[in-house]
């Protein structure tokens, strides 16, 4: 998984300091929130207890410091209501391994329909799978879901234009990396495993489950989920994002249309009263899943990876990411692209771009994005300083 190395150090050099706004919950903006119909409500930061001018000097240096793309996809939005766009807000691209959320939200929906659980034997739909290999008798859906399944399928048809090979050939089981729930390492393999198997649950595309049971319901209108291949006579979707097959990419969207899948994960799976995904999903998914106690390969986030969520847990050195609200989490794809969600301060922050921020090392990457939620947290209003 060496391949993978250079965007892992880039994500977690960003994650490690990625929020400074890190507030007790007494500061939580108890306004009520609104849900957008077909188009957000567009008010002025003032009018939810955000500075203006503050507001404005943090966008203004994530536009001049962060890379080609800046601040013209970037969404601010607080108690459901629009606070700041950019001006390319509605620019439509893959959002890359943000897709692997997409991937998890449909294993709560099929938990809440009581078609699996977290505890769930991936062999129950796949024993195929322990034939050659009897450790994988002992990978749980929460283990692929969380990067601790050990699963390692085919890597074949590598080139320089598709460096992750034939996605679909992740499918072949081959020798294990390590017990599941024992060891941690960030691949895409888990995650291609686990949306074989949601799709075999389901018995319909991974995208179908999730337009008719939550991108309908959100209305997010401006959306499409790449196909990689076929399992059982049924589309594939891409479940990591990975670039490579015909489902380059994953989940294709826009920042305004993402921030309404941070603003149902905000409120716990709910819209405008409407139970989606269940609440008590919700909350695992976006809390620590990785065990402390446990090991890791490639890169260490023990600690602070939900499910497909990196969250600001405690990390098995005793830190976190010391100036964030603890129960701040984010989807992050390649690219920079980010669905930030903020409870304390009832606000989803999505920052989507194309172009990776070239930011030299890994103590520049980590000075921007503190800088940039130095200024924010700035800006709103009761923070502590």
């Amino acid at each position: 998984m060496s391949r993978f190395a250079p965007t892992i150090r880039l994500l977690l050099s960003w994650m490690g300091v990625v929020f400074a706004c890190g507030f007790p919950a007494s500061n939580i903006c108890q306004a009520e929130t609104v849900f957008p119909g077909a188009a957000w409500q567009r008010v002025t930061p003032e009018s939810q207890r955000v500075d203006p001018a503050k507001l404005k000097r943090a966008v203004d240096y994530v536009d001049r410091e962060f890379g080609p793309d800046g601040a013209a996809e970037l969404v601010i939005v607080r108690n459901g209501y629009m606070i700041w766009e950019g001006p390319q807000a509605d620019a439509y691209h893959p959002i890359w391994s943000c897709t692997k959320t997409f991937t998890s939200t449909v294993l709560g929906l099929l938990i809440d329909d009581r078609r699996c659980t977290l505890d769930t034997k991936a062999v129950e739909r796949e024993g195929h799978l322990a034939d050659q290999y009897p450790l994988y008798s002992r990978i749980r859906l929460r283990d692929l879901a969380s990067m601790c399944g050990g699963y390692q399928g085919e890597v074949k048809d590598v080139r320089e234009d598709q460096p992750w090979g034939d996605p679909m050939a992740f499918l072949n089981p081959r020798k294990p990396l390590f017990e599941a729930g024992k060891t941690v390492q960030y691949n895409d393999h888990d995650v291609f495993l686990l949306g074989k198997i949601l799709t075999l649950l389901a018995q319909e595309p991974l995208r179908d489950v999730f337009q008719r049971r939550i991108a309908g319901p959100i209305g997010m209108t401006r959306w499409e989920w790449g196909v990689s291949g076929m399992v059982d006579g049924i589309s594939l979707n891409n479940p990591p994002g990975n670039p490579g097959g015909a489902g380059a990419g994953g989940v294709k969207t826009t920042a305004r249309e993402l921030a309404r899948f941070g603003l149902l994960y905000l409120n716990r799976g709910n819209w405008n009263g409407q139970q989606l995904l269940s609440a008590s999903f919700v909350d695992q998914a976006t809390t620590n899943q990785v065990p402390l106690g446990g090991r890791y390969r490639n890169h260490d986030f023990r600690g602070r990876y939900g499910f497909y969520w990196w969250v600001n847990g405690v990390m098995a050195t005793g830190r976190r990411w010391p100036s964030a609200p603890p129960k701040t989490y984010t989807a992050h794809g390649k690219g920079c692209n980010f669905c930030f969600v903020i409870p304390e301060w009832n606000m989803v922050v999505v920052r989507m771009g194309t172009v990776p921020i070239s930011t030299g090392n890994i103590a520049k990457g980590d000075r921007l994005c503190d800088e940039f939620f130095r200024l924010l947290a700035a800006a709103i209003e009761g923070s502590e300083k």
